[in-house]
C-alpha cells in the first residue's frame, strides 16, 4: 500500500505578496549566484514586484517569523529550497539555471517549487558517493545508484524545518 505524505507547502502558508517576494528573492539568488542583501535590493524588488517599501519591510519580517527565510547580517542566505551558499546538492532546472539546495529533499522538491523538470547532483551523506536524480513532470524519472534510498522527516510536526530535517 502506498502511503501519501500530506505536508502543507511553504507556498501554501504565504500571502500573494509574500509569494511574489519569495519568488523574486529565489530567482535573484539563482541568477546572481550569491546571497540576497535585503537593503541593497529593496528598491529594485519593490519596483519589480509592485509593493511599497513599508510593506516590503513588514513582509520580510513575516517571512522570517514563518521560517521561510534565514537572514544573517542583512542577507537572505537561505530561502527554501534555495541556498545562497554552495552545498552538496546542486539542482539544474529545465531552463539551464542551477543553484545549491539546502538538502537533498529540498533539491528534489525544487521540481514542484519551480514547476520544472530538475536534475539533482548530490552525494551520499554516509559514504560520499555521487547521486544523480532526475525529476520530470513531477515524477522520479531516473536515479543512480539504483540502491539509493531517501529518508524524510514528517516536517509538519515542526515549525522550523531547517532545524529538524
Amino acid at each position: 500500500m502506498k502511503e501519501a505524505l500530506n505536508i502543507k507547502s511553504i507556498d501554501g502558508k504565504l500571502t500573494t505578496d509574500e509569494k511574489k517576494i519569495r519568488r523574486f528573492v529565489m530567482n535573484s539568488i539563482i541568477d546572481d549566484q550569491q546571497v540576497f542583501n535585503i537593503q541593497q535590493e529593496k528598491e529594485n524588488l519593490c519596483n519589480t514586484v509592485g509593493v511599497s517599501t513599508e510593506k516590503y519591510d513588514d513582509i520580510i519580517e513575516r517571512l522570517i517569523e514563518k521560517n521561510v527565510i534565514a537572514v544573517d547580517d542583512g542577507n537572505i542566505n537561505f530561502i527554501y529550497p534555495v541556498s545562497g551558499f554552495p552545498t552538496n546538492h546542486k539542482v539544474t532546472l529545465a531552463d539551464g539555471r542551477s543553484f545549491s539546495a539546502m538538502c537533498g529533499i529540498d533539491a528534489m522538491g525544487a521540481a514542484y517549487v519551480f514547476k520544472s523538470s530538475v536534475t539533482v547532483d548530490s552525494c551520499c551523506a554516509a559514504c560520499g558517493e555521487p547521486i544523480k536524480i532526475e525529476v520530470t513532470d513531477g515524477a522520479l524519472e531516473h536515479y543512480s545508484p539504483h540502491e539509493a534510498q531517501v529518508l524524510h522527516v514528517d516536517l509538519d510536526k515542526h515549525d522550523n524545518w531547517s532545524g529538524n530535517c
